[in-house]
């Protein structure tokens, strides 16, 4: 019987966190795969999309310019200015507040049960910062039975229902949470995300101003990284959006510091140009996996585990061995010729480690917010 958590594992090239690889056992989604009524791509399809719904992003962004002049300062704070005046007198802004933040007392019920005319026309009670998490949570436990807004989400994810992820401020920190896209809170996420796109906000401070009129900063660049796992770890990719304005010093200094944020310490050796010849030439031809201590492919002393407690293999594919790769090898590149067989193999899985794994990856303190 094959072992479907190291399948996993190799489908989607990377390890299982423990409490990830439970949630898929007690939602039975495992022992579909058991039963064969789902592969190990349909159990990889859902693992993304689980981890996509409880580990939102939001492009990570700053107007802490690496030199910042008063100009540039006074300009992100005149722009920030006039769009929260324009975004107030939004029609979708207005009705939101109305509909949500209006609070009708007692006395004012029974006035207007009395009368039976029309509600009383109360302005919306915006919240105070100390009001902010208390409201969101509320809101997101208001939709289930039990009070458990976050089972509630998970029961909306396994049934195919839409969820939003909101992002805000509260307690002067970031946050997140998905929410169901039909509710007060998923009226609130959509509408932080057109503010954001219209005016240059971040999402979650866009959310606020909804809750609380707090100005938002306009932001001058966002940057953003896709960080890929595993083999398919050099295809990271690093996204910025720029306001023109900017000065070619600003730009390069933005660049530099959001490529800090996820270059490992110490940064990736350039590869020579030997040693990109040598992962193209055995890379199509060989296997990579990731399997559990103790096995081993072929003769040799069985690889060491890495840092997941799993170790790699790296395997010529049927109808190639180590010594035919070197000797096509030599043939090709004689002015890099092994004489040795162990020497190839080794330099040649360095090689393709080193381009396939350069190691970017989100620390612990340099996380996207």
């Amino acid at each position: 019987m094959i072992n479907i958590r190291v399948e996993l594992e190799n489908a989607l090239r990377a390890p299982i966190a423990d409490a990830a690889w439970d949630h898929l056992v007690q939602q039975a989604y495992v022992e579909e795969v058991e039963a064969g009524a789902w592969t190990i791509e349909d159990l990889a399809a859902k693992f993304r999309d689980l981890q996509a719904a409880f580990s939102p992003r939001v492009p990570s962004s700053t107007n802490e310019l690496p030199s910042t002049d008063a100009a540039t300062s006074a300009r992100i704070d005149a722009l920030s200015a006039i769009y929260a005046a324009w975004a107030e007198g939004l029609g979708e802004v207005r009705r939101f507040r109305e509909r949500e933040l209006v609070a009708y007392s007692a006395p004012e019920l029974r006035a207007w049960a009395k009368r039976q005319g029309p509600y009383p026309d109360l302005e919306p009670q915006l919240l105070q910062d100390a009001e902010v998490l208390p409201w969101i949570t509320k809101h997101h436990n208001a939709r289930t039975p039990n009070g458990d807004g976050d089972e509630h989400v998970a029961t909306l994810i396994r049934d195919g229902k839409p969820v939003r992820h909101l992002w805000f401020v509260a307690e002067r920190q970031e946050r997140a949470v998905t929410v169901d896209a039909r509710g007060p809170l998923g009226d609130l996420a959509k509408l932080a995300s057109d503010l954001a796109d219209r005016y240059r906000w971040r999402p979650s401070e866009a959310a606020t101003f909804v809750l609380t009129s707090h100005i938002p900063e306009v932001l001058v660049y966002v940057g953003s990284a896709q960080i890929r796992p595993g083999q398919t770890n050099v295809m990271s990719r690093l996204t910025m959006t720029l306001d023109p304005a900017l000065t070619p010093d600003q730009v390069a200094g933005i660049y530099s510091s959001l490529k800090a944020r996820y270059r490992p310490t110490p940064g990736p050796r350039s590869l020579s140009v030997k040693h990109c010849r040598l992962a193209q030439h055995v890379g199509p031809h060989v296997a990579i996996s990731i399997v559990p201590p103790g096995e081993r492919a072929g003769v040799g002393r069985p690889p060491r585990p890495g840092p997941t407690g799993l170790v790699q293999i790296i395997a010529p594919l049927p109808g190639h061995s180590w010594n035919s790769l070197q000797h096509e090898w030599n043939e090709k590149y004689g002015q890099w010729r092994y004489e040795s067989v162990s020497n190839f193999n080794r330099d040649a899985k360095n090689a393709l480690n080193r381009l396939l794994w350069p190691g970017w990856t989100t620390r612990p303190g340099n996380q996207e917010p």
